[in-house]
């Protein structure tokens, strides 16, 4: 598909880069589109700009596509039809949230990206009809048609680090608002613990988790823990403290995530939400690290009843 006016071609997209950079609450995308330029006969029509206008973007996957708004051109740049066929580049730029960035990357799910743009183009020419007064008659006439090319997976990452989305990342971590009726208590109880945080009411929402996880263990899932752990952990549950907690926690991630760090067990035991929950949990046992870490000086005045 190319940009015509009437019945001439006058550009056509043969490529397009993806650069990143960051915003207040989100990133840009910066996406150069190459052109070519077929040469353009100035002494028959007279001299010709093409106006690149707002494209309308979408990311294409196997299953499913998403629509990431509108890529505003840079509004210096107009493309001229040479009298010898040249090339040339427009930078769009599309502006992302965060949470559109997760939605993109949940989407992508380490996988390269297939963007969709719908070029559009505005060509005036310069002219005067027969029998008109001298002066400018400015024609527009809309062209478009849809450009679609692959943003490759080393590309996209380049893009990922330049906008800091490693640096702060926020993982989605959709509630469970369906499922088996034997996990109806344990989902309301997550549901009541994420109202009482946005209330400020941060121990009652620690509360509600543990008791989602009691019915959690209530309804047999997940199966049984070593005898020896569940009984160390009922023995000690009212004498460790907050410390002793974290340590306790964080040997159960390292016992969970264990069977990745060795031979032998291949990658499609381990799902997106496997990979969701490993940064989640590592990333907030490193924040709280330095609060209940190996310098923290845990007291037993700082000791309290499991609730």
């Amino acid at each position: 598909m190319s940009w015509q006016v009437g019945q001439r071609i006058v550009a056509d997209a043969t490529g397009a880069t993806v650069r990143g950079s960051r915003i207040a609450g989100g990133a840009q995308l910066h996406i150069d589109v190459a052109f070519r330029l077929v040469e353009w006969p100035w002494k028959e029509n007279g001299p010709i700009s093409l106006v690149p206008q707002p494209s309308e973007v979408k990311a294409r996957f196997a299953r499913d596509e998403l629509n990431l708004g509108f890529a505003l051109p840079n509004p210096a740049q107009v493309i001229v039809p040479p009298r010898h066929s040249s090339t040339s580049s427009v930078r769009f730029t599309l502006s992302l949230s965060t949470a559109a960035l997760v939605a993109l990357e949940t989407a992508r799910d380490g996988r390269s990206i297939e963007l969709v743009m719908t070029l559009v183009a505005h060509p005036f020419a310069v002219g005067q009809n027969p029998g008109d007064a001298p002066g400018i008659h400015i024609v527009p006439v809309g062209q478009q048609y849809p450009f679609q090319f692959q943003v490759p997976k080393e590309q996209w990452l380049a893009v990922l680090k330049s906008v800091g989305y490693c640096d702060s990342i926020l993982t989605e971590l959709r509630l469970p608002a369906q499922g088996p009726e034997s996990t109806t208590v344990g989902r309301q109880r997550v549901v009541n613990a994420v109202n009482a945080r946005n209330d400020g009411r941060y121990r009652n929402t620690v509360q509600e988790c543990r008791i989602a996880l009691d019915a959690l263990k209530t309804a047999g899932f997940g199966g049984r823990a070593p005898d020896e752990v569940a009984q160390f952990l009922q023995t000690n549950a009212r004498n460790l403290s907050q410390a002793e907690r974290f340590s306790a926690l964080q040997i159960a991630m390292q016992l969970f995530l264990s069977p990745a760090h060795h031979d032998g067990v291949p990658d499609e035991e381990f799902s997106r939400e496997d990979a969701d929950l490993a940064i989640a949990m590592t990333a907030a046992l490193l924040r709280l690290a330095p609060r209940w870490g190996a310098d923290s000086t845990d007291t037993s005045a700082s000791k309290e009843s499991a609730p």
